[in-house]
């Protein structure tokens, strides 16, 4: 009781309620950050969820599952369906074929071969039919893809809203797989989502198929118990900022309470007895020293 006593005494001293305002908002802090990475948590948990139900979920009419450029929140609209497969039935554009520079697949630099496809409801899907690797900086040879009427099965994706960079690189070839700007010089409508052309399918003789996403981790960036992590780590933080003015608080009143009389009986030299002080004149007389008595 008389410790906890003392310790009391400490922490109401003028630089201990100082430090423990400080540490507090510190801990304050620190629980705001645990708390954030506790809903990041459960936004990765829940969109890894969906993508990996989407990527098992039936193969279903283009139609039925994808929107329009034009849909009202198409945007998160195609977001939500991404890794659907679906069945689209037209006819390849050769016509308005485009390379996507700068990609990689299993470490290989090269383009995308992406190829409009234009559905029999007159909706353009935008068919990434496979990948080619670069030779110097050109891409290799590209098969072209069948005439007339097809069916084929594609994996949806997300589409990227950077700037495309049509008509500023090289002729044919582009940066980013923007659908809204390609359906605008198509002239035609154009879904949100494009789409990635699955292995053995009509359109994908002798390219690179795009591989199967990993689905350990679908949505990217940190994986699930990264995020745990971080919630433990700052919500320990938090305590350790709490705990900080207590700790010092109790050290520091163990220590032992010297009276100024203390420091000067600690430091004093003390007295020589008899011996040796004969000791000390035979060496002075020797030496030619000072005595010391």
């Amino acid at each position: 009781m008389r410790r906890l006593d003392a310790v009391l005494e400490q922490l109401r001293k003028p630089r201990y309620l100082a430090l423990s305002a400080v540490m507090l908002l510190v801990a304050m802090l620190c629980i705001a950050a645990g708390t954030w990475q506790v809903f990041r948590f459960i936004q990765k948990r829940d969109d890894n969820a969906l993508l990996r139900h989407n990527a098992h979920a039936p193969v279903a009419p283009v139609a039925n599952v994808l929107v329009p450029t034009t849909a009202t929140d198409a945007e998160h609209q195609a977001s939500q369906t991404r890794f659907r497969r679906v069945r689209a039935v037209g006819r390849y554009d050769i016509s308005h074929q485009l390379l996507v520079r700068e990609r990689t697949v299993d470490g290989v630099v090269g383009f995308l071969v992406l190829t409009p496809f234009r559905t029999t409801s007159g909706t353009v899907l935008l068919m990434v039919r496979g990948f080619v690797a670069a030779d110097g900086n050109r891409p290799t040879p590209v098969a072209d893809p069948p005439t007339g009427r097809v069916t084929v099965v594609a994996r949806a994706e997300a589409p990227e809203l950077r700037n495309d960079h049509f008509g500023k690189t090289a002729a044919g070839q582009i940066t980013a797989i923007n659908t809204v700007s390609a359906a605008d010089r198509l002239g035609a409508p154009a879904y949100q989502s494009f789409a990635e052309l699955l292995s053995h399918q009509r359109g994908g003789a002798k390219l690179t198929p795009i591989p199967d996403p990993d689905l350990s981790n679908p949505a990217g960036g940190a994986v699930e118990p990264q995020h745990l992590a971080y919630v433990l780590q700052w919500y320990f933080f938090a305590l350790l900022a709490l705990a900080a003015p207590i700790v010092m608080a109790r050290a520091e009143s163990r220590l032992p309470e010297l009276e100024p009389e203390d420091f000067g009986a600690a430091t004093a030299i003390p007295a020589m007895d008899e011996s040796e002080r004969d000791r000390a004149a035979r060496l002075a007389d020797r030496y030619g020293g000072t005595r010391r008595t």
